[in-house]
């Protein structure tokens, strides 16, 4: 059974049985991790971030980053949009009002409820903090209008978080919690084609004029942006850790092939020197890549006066890390990478993505000089 101490463990074997078996026809085919998803929610992953007073296994940001890392081994794709869902969750359980924490935490903690960020938008790309979408206020209700532009795990998650401008509280900010099916949502088919991570589901998605109940607010009115000041340090160290453990399966992949992979002589391709020192170069990319991300995310969870430095910094180091691991690793697979006989020309599309998706490196560049220069 999953547990906060057990999550290394229990998500290697979970990865075994249930990412695994589906991970090459997601890719190929480009559809979203049913089955694994599925698994997630039955077997009590849902819950990881939630409070043990509301059901869940009062998991941390550390847990958060283990869980994304290791099925980042098995599947980049099932990885994201499991990390999509526990980021969301962080934000309820730190600014949702109690009685919206009793009628939705529970349902998370048992897997009855799955969540995705509705952030992103066209006008302001990977500035997801600058969001057009607007409200107004209509007999009682709050009517959403505008369109998001990537949503993760679309019509496949039950609710999304939805970041807005306050119509009440001028420059403020607002997440609601808005279901998949409401009237007036509208899902934007057939726009996802990625070349890497090509299961995410990722869709636009309209608001037009969508009605909600004041009660589905996170938070005061306002609070948006300091809740979404929560959910990023969630989301980017869980991008570190997905792109973590993708780097971890490639290397994984050129360390057996090497081994395995027989000349007429009886010796092995990793009996040559310059292989052990590619191999070796590949060892601390991931190291290095799993240390920062794991000791960035225990810093927040203790509140370290770096810890936003060092989540910054673990998805930069990452995100760089992942494409060189996988640049090398196919170069080390040879005729076999290239001919798709190993799995490493997957995971060099996946690898690419960690560089564009929001909050991108650049612009993380950006924050991470700013939070140095403070």
């Amino acid at each position: 059974m999953l547990a906060k101490d057990n999550v290394l463990s229990y998500t290697k074997d979970f990865g075994e049985r249930n990412v695994r078996p589906h991970t090459k026809r997601i890719d190929a085919e480009g559809i979203f991790p049913k089955e694994a998803y599925n698994a997630l929610r039955k077997e009590g992953y849902m819950g990881l971030l939630i409070p043990k007073e509301y059901g869940g296994l009062g998991g941390g940001n550390l847990e958060h980053t283990q869980a994304c890392a290791t099925l980042g081994e098995f599947c980049a794709t099932t990885a994201l949009c499991y990390m999509m869902h526990n980021t969301s969750a962080v934000c309820i359980s730190a600014f949702g009002s109690e009685a919206l924490k009793k009628e939705f935490l529970p349902k998370i903690a048992k897997g009855e409820i799955a969540l995705a960020l509705a952030f992103s938008e066209s006008g302001s790309g990977t500035h997801f903090n600058a969001p057009d979408i607007y409200e107004r206020e209509e007999g009682g209700l709050r009517i959403l209008k505008g369109r998001k532009s990537f949503v993760t795990s679309a019509q496949n998650a039950d609710y999304y978080l939805t970041y807005t401008n306050s119509c009440n509280k001028e420059g403020a900010k607002n997440i609601w919690l808005v279901h998949r099916d409401s009237k007036n949502l509208v899902h934007e088919e057939n726009v996802w084609n990625g070349l890497g991570m090509r299961g995410n589901a990722s869709k636009p998605v309209q608001y037009n004029d969508v009605s909600l109940e004041e009660k589905y607010r996170i938070g005061n009115e306002g609070d948006g942006e300091a809740a979404a000041g929560v959910v990023l340090m969630y989301f980017v160290v869980g991008l570190a850790a997905v792109y973590s453990g993708l780097g971890k399966a490639a290397y994984d992949c050129a360390l057996s092939h090497t081994k395995s992979r027989q000349y007429t002589d009886g010796k092995s391709l990793s009996d040559i020197e310059l292989v052990k020192i590619h191999l070796a170069e590949l060892y601390a990319k991931v190291q290095s890549s799993i240390a920062l991300t794991y000791d960035a995310a225990r810093s927040f969870d203790t509140q370290e006066k770096d810890n936003a430095t060092k989540i910054f910094a673990s998805r930069i180091n990452a995100t760089h890390n992942v494409m060189e691991i996988c640049s090398l690793a196919m170069r080390l697979g040879g005729g076999k990478a290239y001919s798709k006989l190993l799995p490493l020309e997957r995971y060099l599309r996946d690898a690419f993505a960690s560089q564009v998706m929001a909050p991108s490196l650049d612009v993380l560049k950006v924050w991470l000089g700013d939070a140095i220069v403070q």
